[in-house]
């Protein structure tokens, strides 16, 4: 025999069920959709600093060999003192 009380109460249990599993889903969607956002963001910073780093890199760099080569096809310096 069923009474109403006891309809009742597992209504609400199933009820209760049905929005902890619909929070659980939302939990695990909200979760993913902020690991993107964590994953574009480091993608994003890691781009920036490697362009920043290239940049500093070739401001730094002196093409030396040119230097070398200049002073080598003037023949400024006798190989030989005279």
């Amino acid at each position: 025999m069923t009474t109403l009380k006891g309809v009742k109460q597992a209504s609400t249990a199933a009820a209760m069920k049905a929005d902890r599993e619909r929070d659980k889903a939302q939990a695990v969607r909200d979760y993913e959709e902020e690991k993107r956002a964590r994953q574009a963001n480091m993608a994003r910073l890691r781009a920036l600093r490697l362009a920043t780093e290239r940049a500093e890199l070739k401001a730094t760099t002196t093409p030396r060999s040119t230097k070398k080569k200049a002073a080598i096809q003037t023949g400024s310096e006798p190989l030989v003192p005279s």
